[in-house]
């Protein structure tokens, strides 16, 4: 073979290593070799911000009974209480969180009872100028144990008809198996209306969904005064916190 021969081939040679790592370039980058990354868990088809697109709207069929826990003092599971109730709907309420624990059914709005108050406390005082807590907590009344994870749907409804879903806190889900007679509890975070020329929302009741549930709790707002109305706020300083985190 004559050195201008392999010369040739060699060219030959190298060029079609380079079509062939070329071709392979473009493959990983179009995905079809398996190396794309699986898509991010969404939490109960909810982006976080507290917005009705999650799976907890509330189309509530039940009865409602109860005073909703309108003493507001001992803040223990035991105080006056509401059973899942019908009515307009709720905020959204999502799961946020891993599924584990799937061998434990999930905790329903008509396995639940629901009441103002924790053993932590959770009392506002309506006349502060400082953010607030409330406290509400989630009975297990099915007689089986349940598991529970993630965002309540709040909505508050004002006493002049307005109605207010709030958006949700920044923190981790933690998912939680409750025994029959269980309960826990979950917090949101609120600014009260301390001025005549604020714009406010008087509450008069509150609307509790319990995570990936569509049925409600009505709850009868017993701590009176006003929260400072930032329903259209991008961080409002009123926003609700997973079930199981304190």
């Amino acid at each position: 073979m004559s050195h201008r021969t392999a010369l040739r081939r060699g060219r030959t040679v190298a060029a079609a290593g380079l079509i062939a790592a070329a071709a392979f370039g473009l493959t990983a980058c179009n995905g079809t070799g398996g190396s794309t990354a699986a898509p991010a868990a969404s939490a109960a088809a909810d982006d976080g911000s507290g917005s009705s697109t999650g799976s907890g709207s509330s189309t509530g069929s039940g009865s409602s009974t109860g005073s909703g826990g309108a003493t507001g003092d001992s803040g223990r599971p035991g105080t006056p209480s509401a059973h899942a109730g019908d009515g307009a709907a709720a905020a959204p309420a999502g799961d946020g969180a891993g599924r584990g624990g799937d061998q434990v059914a999930r905790c329903t709005t008509d396995g639940l009872q629901a009441g103002w108050g924790s053993e932590g406390g959770g009392v506002p005082d309506m006349k502060s100028d400082q953010q607030q807590t409330v406290a509400v907590w989630l009975k297990n009344i099915s007689g089986s144990p349940c598991r529970i994870s993630g965002f309540p749907g709040v909505q508050i409804k004002g006493t002049d008809g307005t109605t207010w879903d709030l958006r949700r806190s920044e923190k981790a889900p933690q998912p939680k198996v409750l025994k029959p007679n269980a309960h826990t509890s979950f917090t949101f975070s609120l600014l009260t209306s301390t001025r005549g020329d604020d714009r406010k929302v008087e509450p008069g009741q509150v609307l509790i969904t319990p995570p990936n549930e569509k049925k409600h709790f009505l709850l009868q707002w017993p701590y009176g005064g006003a929260i400072l109305d930032q329903s259209g706020a991008t961080h409002p300083g009123t926003f609700v916190n997973p079930v199981n985190v304190p």
